[in-house]
């Protein structure tokens, strides 16, 4: 197989670095080859803050999941995500030149155009533009094109970043001698690869709980409605946990992840847990099944909390049906329960939904996000390909017309996918 066959993504997290490469199978579906963790350096709630920690952290991972591979693609899809992710609704407005004629994707694609164009605070840059719905003379639709009319409006969702972030994480990549072919916002990202299509038309909100924050996206009738960055995660009950037991935070991370559980009323305060306070395994201490979940317990509270006030707050209340928690949070034991009984709501875990090559492994929470930009990376690339397909076959219009290629291609382009930056 040729080596642009093959994408690569990597999921930045505060604690851990995840990459995948995958391929596409004779038949169009898409195959995870291969897949690796290891420990995130230079990243601060989702944020890098240490470039060159961080690309050494990148580097490592690379080498681990290219080990047995002779084909390192220098093209690799990445995720972004953290405290510094805003977002605001936005609208736009044409009156058609034309209006007996059907609208078209060109006079839609305009509109979303339009929004790379606000004014935006000093210091921030679009992410991604997300349709929401179109009003024609008036009336709202679905769909815009194909419909007649005089006067076109757009809604749209709009994810915005801190610039600066965005940079770091370009300079990262670019210091393992590699080129960044997109950008995702994580959480859109983890929804392509751990949600079904009956998921994201019925009203679900996806909750993807990694080390430093917790990322929350509300998908309606097939749309992204919503994405909230919630300042909570895994990395804050291991430093309660090493408060509570006087550890260090490897052995913290260690007592969470083995013995950890959510329910504490359904813990036996009779089942005891030894663990070591240093290193050398010289000073041995003891902590009940039941306090530990009371430790987990409070900080779930706390995200449950905030999980049903950003629902509250989002206006689509009514209309959420079900959470899918994933990331190494959802891993915890009877979370799902938990979330079930202070929500309401159906709740379950989500794994990828994807073709895996390798039998001796599956793919866990924790690789959701690097599954999904994986795949929003093939999807990419078809799109530029079909585009590129197009242009092969107008040369003579093209110089005709001087600059149609170069006006369809601007219509192709990635930034009119709402999905990619």
């Amino acid at each position: 197989m040729e080596q642009n066959s093959y994408v690569t993504a990597i999921d930045i997290g505060t604690t851990k670095i995840a990459t995948v490469i995958g391929s596409v199978t004779s038949r169009g579906r898409i195959l995870v080859e291969e897949q690796q963790c290891t420990f995130s350096r230079g990243v601060s709630r989702g944020l890098v803050v240490n470039v060159e920690d961080t690309a050494d952290s990148i580097r490592d991972c690379l080498d681990k999941l290219y080990e047995k591979r002779s084909v390192r693609p220098d093209r690799v899809v990445v995720g972004i995500a953290g405290r510094h992710i805003s977002s605001r609704q936005s609208s736009a407005k044409r009156i058609r030149k034309k209006p007996g004629t059907l609208i078209t994707e060109s006079e839609v694609n305009d509109l979303k155009q339009d929004m790379y164009n606000i004014a935006l605070p000093a210091g921030q840059k679009i992410l991604h533009v997300i349709p929401q719905e179109y009003v024609v003379d008036g009336m709202p639709v679905a769909k815009a094109v194909g419909c007649p009319g005089n006067e076109l409006v757009g809604n749209f969702y709009i994810v915005v970043s801190d610039a600066n972030a965005v940079e770091n994480i370009k300079m990262s990549i670019e210091r393992c001698g590699l080129t960044m072919d997109s950008l995702m916002l994580e959480p859109i990202a983890s929804a392509n690869a751990v949600l079904t299509g009956a998921e994201k038309e019925a009203g679900t909100v996806l909750l993807d709980i990694g080390g430093g924050t917790s990322d929350m996206l509300i998908y309606y009738k097939n749309i992204v409605r919503s994405t909230v960055v919630i300042a909570s995660g895994g990395q804050v009950i291991t430093s309660d946990i090493r408060d509570a037991c006087k550890i260090s935070l490897q052995m913290a991370e260690r007592l969470k992840c083995q013995y950890g559980a959510c329910f504490s009323e359904y813990c036996s305060g009779d089942i005891i847990i030894p663990y070591y306070r240093d290193t050398a395994a010289r000073d041995q201490g003891v902590i009940s099944q039941k306090l530990l979940a009371e430790i987990i317990d409070e900080r779930m509270e706390q995200l449950i909390d905030a999980v049903k006030y950003t629902i509250a707050e989002s206006g689509y209340e009514r209309e959420i049906s079900s959470i899918v928690l994933t990331g190494g949070g959802a891993q915890l034991r009877h979370l799902p329960q938990l979330f079930k009984l202070r929500t309401g709501l159906d709740v379950r875990v989500g794994y990828p939904i994807v073709q895996i090559d390798n039998k001796d492994y599956t793919l866990k929470p924790t690789m959701a996000t690097s599954v999904g930009l994986m795949m929003n990376g093939y999807q990419s690339r078809s799109s530029k390909a079909a585009t590129n397909k197009l242009l092969e076959k107008i040369p003579i219009i093209g110089k005709a017309f001087g600059g149609c290629k170069e006006l369809l291609a601007d219509i192709f382009d990635e930034k009119n996918d709402p999905h990619l930056m």
